[in-house]
């Protein structure tokens, strides 16, 4: 009993387990300071890279720009270590471009008491300067056409952060005729010889590198299939869905017309659509497959309709195959239209008449050649927007 009772009374080995329990404790708060001290390193290798990101991605064109801040990022992280980065990108609006990245870094000390990893997260804001908020929303494609952009009396244009790029360099290359406003950024004339009959044209510049054509080649090719409608006359209510238009179609009278979503492709088909019809539609792309297809916009129509915002045709709105024989296309709005999205009708000879629209839309025009007449238009870049040439590039800052 006595040899039992001395084994409780020794405390040397509870001196060996304090020891240990307290070593462990100074081991596990040691690492841990040394982890953290490496993961406020590791945040500032995040924050680097996130900072490049959003600079390299603000001035790349719109169609690349989320592709090019995440190849940027992923460069930068290369071989640190870093586990499952997520990214987020936005534009905020023309001048302002965020990223944001969260990742975790193992931990060496602290998986002793089960802490595996810490989660990291850095973002950073970038503001866009002169070029990327001076985009292009108007390209007046022909190189040789003579009075390429013709723009008559009473035109009033609202767009203090687009510009518009004429490629002619043919004698003349454009016409400003008296009694018009034009609040843009810049016209940019790549020839010299251009005819101001009211005065000097304050943002005018001739000589100078006119934007080229970026989507020549680049948006989604399309083969049209079977037709799925032909020739019709419309009037009332009615609604119609994505498909393969063929023939004439007449909306006569009075009526309204609401598109389905999808893509409306045209194969020898022509709609005209006439006074005191209502079209509107969201997430919908018209595709003109060749030289006699396309829509005629008569007076007193109201027109809104928009481009998807995500998928195959992203802010694609009106586009046609390259190479097309020349041909006019004309966009009457009295009754006012609300358009966002792309055109992208290089062979079209495009007349915007009449336009008086309080709604801003969000645009990117790209015609043979242009006349605009009797406009009181407001609109801003879409999210194709065409990245200015030469010494217009784009620029951007870290936010503070």
């Amino acid at each position: 009993m006595r040899h039992h009772v001395a084994f409780f009374r020794d405390t040397r080995g509870q001196v060996a387990i304090v020891f240990g329990v307290m070593l462990l404790a100074i081991v596990v708060v040691v690492g841990a300071s040394i982890d953290y001290s490496r993961a406020n390193r590791d945040r500032a290798v995040l924050q680097n890279a996130i900072d490049a990101a959003v600079l390299a991605g603000a001035i790349a064109p719109a169609a690349t720009r989320n592709g090019v801040a995440e190849n940027t990022l992923r460069a930068s992280l290369a071989g640190t270590g870093f586990q499952g980065a997520v990214t987020t990108w936005t534009l905020v609006n023309d001048f302002t471009y965020t990223g944001r990245v969260t990742a975790t870094m193992p931990t060496s000390f602290m998986s002793i008491v089960g802490k595996q990893s810490l989660a990291l997260a850095a973002s950073a804001t970038a503001t866009i300067r002169m070029g990327a908020t001076s985009k292009v929303c108007i390209l007046v494609n022909s190189a040789s056409a003579s009075q390429a952009f013709l723009v008559n009396s009473g035109v009033s244009l609202d767009a203090p952060n687009c510009r518009i790029d004429v490629r002619s360099t043919a004698a003349p290359a454009a016409i400003f005729n008296s009694n018009s406003t034009l609040n843009v950024d810049k016209i940019c004339v790549q020839g010299t010889s251009v005819i101001q009959n009211a005065g000097p044209v304050g943002v005018l510049k001739t000589g100078c590198a006119a934007a080229a054509d970026p989507f020549a080649g680049a948006l989604p090719a399309v083969t049209p299939g079977a037709c799925t409608v032909s020739n019709q006359n419309y009037s009332g209510v009615n609604i119609l869905s994505p498909g393969v238009y063929c023939g004439t179609f007449n909306f006569n009278g009075v009526g309204s017309l609401q598109l389905s979503p999808g893509l409306y492709v045209f194969k020898d088909a022509v709609w005209n659509i006439n006074s005191g019809w209502s079209v509107s539609g969201s997430g919908v792309t018209f595709y003109f497959a060749n030289q006699n297809s396309g829509i005629q916009i008569n007076s007193g129509v109201n027109l809104s309709v928009a481009a998807p915002t995500s998928g195959t045709y992203a802010n694609i709105l009106m586009y046609e195959p390259v190479g097309l024989p020349q041909s006019a296309i004309v966009f009457n709005g009295s009754a006012g239209h609300a358009f966002k999205g792309l055109f992208y009708l290089p062979s079209r000879n495009a007349t915007f008449n009449s336009v008086s629209s309080i709604v801003s839309e969000e645009i990117t025009l790209v015609f043979n050649t242009l006349i605009l007449d009797g406009l009181n238009w407001k609109f801003a870049t879409s999210g194709r927007a065409i990245e200015p040439a030469g010494g217009d590039a784009a620029t951007a800052v870290l936010s503070k």
